[in-house]
């Protein structure tokens, strides 16, 4: 359950957010697997392909889906993408005209707005920070962002946290409901992936109205995806 307290303003957000700390040798155990596999050359281009140069990962979007600008002036994000058609003035979208990547999930059944977002875990952060394990890393990523979509009081519960693997990488996956408060905005969803790249972890921030089902589908479609 969000604490009253966690209703933080944005910049308050933004520095727990950068810092999170690297996941260390110790954090292997967490996903109980194999360590992850080194560095691979670059893929050739997929059809649909977005490539992330600063997270150095590709990933390719479904049909439907749109890259945006990340957000200059949060700066969490090093590439974003949503289901809202910048082309679009549809009211049920984010604003076409506007970069922000924390709209709210839109409830409207025929325009269910998501988002997929990637980041790459501050550098300093990992270096001298407080080593944490993927799941605390996970977990501190997802709340630090649901403050960031919405900051007013919610109900939040994890649903799962479980160990995964993207591209031969161990990764930590964790999704989390939000219900708001306010009764007039849907409950949503939030999934967050930390992955251990072998050197400066990333993770993946995905969210969408938890009724949403095939956008979750299509969410899952990205992920998996994910190439080095």
């Amino acid at each position: 359950m969000r604490r009253a307290a966690l209703a933080a303003s944005v910049s308050v957000t933004v520095a727990a957010l950068i810092a999170v700390t690297g996941c260390g040798p110790e954090d292997t155990k967490d996903a109980n697997a194999d360590p992850s596999a080194p560095p691979a050359a670059t893929h050739s281009a997929r059809p649909g392909e977005i490539r992330d140069q600063k997270a150095h990962v590709s990933y390719v979007l479904p049909q439907g889906w749109y890259a945006k600008p990340p957000d200059a002036v949060v700066g969490l994000y090093s590439s974003v993408a949503s289901t809202a058609d910048p082309k679009s003035a549809d009211p049920g979208s984010a604003d076409p005209k506007s970069a922000d990547a924390t709209a709210k999930p839109s409830a409207d059944p025929n325009h269910p707005l998501a988002t997929f977002m990637v980041g790459v875990v501050d550098t300093k952060a990992y270096v001298t920070g407080k080593q944490r394990t993927m799941p605390e890393t996970a977990e501190t990523v997802g709340r630090a962002q649901l403050e960031l979509i919405y900051p007013a009081k919610a109900q939040d519960a994890v649903r799962s946290s479980e160990a995964a693997r993207l591209d031969g990488r161990n990764a930590w996956l964790m999704d989390i409901e939000c219900t708001p408060e306010d009764k007039n905005v849907a409950p949503f969803r939030l999934r967050v992936t930390v992955i251990d790249t072998g050197t400066v972890p990333i993770y993946l921030l995905s969210s969408a109205p938890s009724s949403a089902t095939e956008r979750f589908g299509e969410i899952e479609s990205i992920e998996r995806s994910i190439r080095f």
